[in-house]
């Protein structure tokens, strides 16, 4: 839907401008209203202006890549004259073709387009950073049963079994996810145990240190005191964890060290909490603030262990080569299920992430949209100061038969011409600034943002919607004073001229 009318608006504006710009008089008179009076010595005034501009962006563009990844400082100082370098051409070249009215009108499109363009791009980037951090450790789609289902039990191999045949799945695996945290050491995480043959190759990719195959591997802890394993000595049946990079920072613990994992709450109905001596084999790193400090992976099996202590959550979970085949494809696997199950895909799992993100775009995308109106009211300004400055050549034109629709789309012409020009020079400053971000990497703190670094996501069909939109306003706000200079009569102009 949100295609339909975009093309059917991107069509309308491109065949009004087209009918516009094909009648040659209109074309000649409108834009000449908008240049400069020609002098000589302001013309080279301002070449030298835009020369001296762009030797100086394309030099700061060459000091940032020279030391780029050395210094910060200078980093920053060179990414900072590149824009006001190509703002200052930007103006200087408005000012070579305008008059100082219309490239006052001109500005404010090119602020407004850049401006759009930045944030979407930004917001875009936050919208997908979020989505592949999501989906890189969390499956497409989860079926998880009502009540108490274990995991070698013939219902969760029904459930395999139903949906082996499913489209577009590349992968399934059952899981076991603790149903609330759990200690581990003194810190409050999340366990996942998964299958080590279907399930852990998400895994597998963000390993940063050990293999996910040390999670079938005997291990074995050292114990001091009398807490476990009865006053010191060894024990061989330690469990294996891969912690999460922040995680395993904040125990302090380091490949081969062990932790105990206490399960609060626990079903065993002790008076203190069952506790496990697991042993670390290998740190994993999504650059996903929150994966990476409250979750760790172990097998199956010893997610067992845990799920005598205390009730464990089992589910399957499919993977499918496109993750937006699975958001309709569940319907189809609760109808092949047919029972007291639960399937959520990966956008309902995450429903009020990607909820905000979604109405943040939108809310600052309204706000920004202001700066184009305002560029629209400075376009209805400049019009109407030439047109009342334009009153005898008008009053002429009447004189000499011009019919009143001529006169219409001559202004018209002017006025989509700074919406046009304002369009195209927006969006190019604003692919300058996305790229000039892309490329210095603004960074952020994981803590606040999740991720570590300002993302950038330019999207084609954003880039054509905002200049779709900014040329809409812009042939809505000349219609006033197209339409005052047609009703203009001819005797009006002649008689005080």
């Amino acid at each position: 839907m949100q295609i339909a009318v975009t093309a059917a608006l991107i069509a309308l504006v491109l065949g009004g401008l087209l009918g516009l710009y094909r009648r040659p008089f209109e074309r000649f008179a409108g834009l000449r209203y908008l240049h400069r009076t020609e002098n000589r010595s302001r013309s080279r005034r301002l070449h030298v202006g835009m020369g001296v501009a762009a030797l100086t962006g394309l030099g700061a563009l060459g000091v940032f890549l020279l030391v780029r990844g050395h210094s910060r400082t200078v980093e920053t100082v060179a990414i900072v004259a590149v824009l006001a370098a190509g703002l200052a051409f930007v103006l200087l070249l408005l000012l070579r073709l305008f008059s100082v009215f219309t490239t006052v009108s001109t500005m404010g499109v090119v602020l407004g387009v850049t401006s759009l363009i930045v944030v979407l791009a930004v917001t875009s980037g936050f919208q997908r950073e979020f989505q592949n951090k999501v989906l890189a450790l969390n499956a497409h789609l989860i079926v998880i049963p009502y009540g108490d289902v274990d995991v070698d039990s013939v219902e969760a191999d029904e459930i395999e079994a139903k949906l082996r045949d499913l489209p577009g799945v590349v992968r399934r695996a059952k899981f076991l996810f603790s149903a609330g945290e759990v200690m581990v050491g003194n810190v409050g995480a999340n366990l996942k145990g998964i299958d080590l043959g279907q399930g852990a190759d998400d895994l597998r990719r963000a390993l940063v240190e050990g293999a996910v195959e040390d999670l079938a591997k005997p291990a074995s802890c050292a114990v001091a005191g009398t807490t476990l394993a009865g006053g010191g000595g060894r024990v061989d049946a330690a469990g294996r964890i891969i912690l999460g990079a922040e995680l395993a920072h904040r125990l302090r613990l380091k490949v081969g060290d062990c932790v105990s994992i206490m399960v609060p709450f626990s079903n065993a109905g002790d008076a203190a909490p069952p506790s496990f001596l697991f042993k670390v084999v290998g740190r994993f790193q999504m650059g996903f603030n929150e994966y990476d400090t409250r979750l760790a992976y172990v097998s199956l099996q010893d997610a067992r262990k845990l799920a005598t202590a205390r009730q464990s959550v089992f589910g399957v979970e499919l993977r499918f080569a496109d993750p937006q085949q699975a958001i309709p494809m569940a319907k189809e696997v609760r109808r092949l299920l047919d029972g007291p199950y639960r399937v959520v895909d990966w956008q309902e799992l995450n429903h009020n992430l990607f909820t905000a993100l979604k109405m943040q775009k939108v809310i600052i995308s309204l706000l920004l949209v202001l700066i184009i109106l305002v560029a629209a009211f400075n376009i209805i300004a400049s019009l109407t100061m030439i047109v009342l400055s334009k009153v005898r050549e008008i009053a002429i034109m009447k004189s000499m038969g011009a019919p009143s629709a001529m006169l219409a789309r001559l202004f018209l012409v002017a006025g989509t011409s700074v919406g046009g020009v304002g369009t195209v020079l927006g969006i190019a400053c604003g692919l300058m600034v996305c790229g000039l971000a892309q490329l210095y990497g603004y960074p952020l703190d994981p803590k606040v943002y999740l991720i570590g670094q300002l993302p950038v996501d330019i999207a084609p069909r954003e880039i054509v919607a905002v200049a779709a939109a900014t040329l809409a306003i812009c042939v809505l706000a000349t219609l006033y004073p197209s339409l005052r200079a047609s009703r203009m009569r001819a005797v009006d102009g002649l008689r005080y001229n």
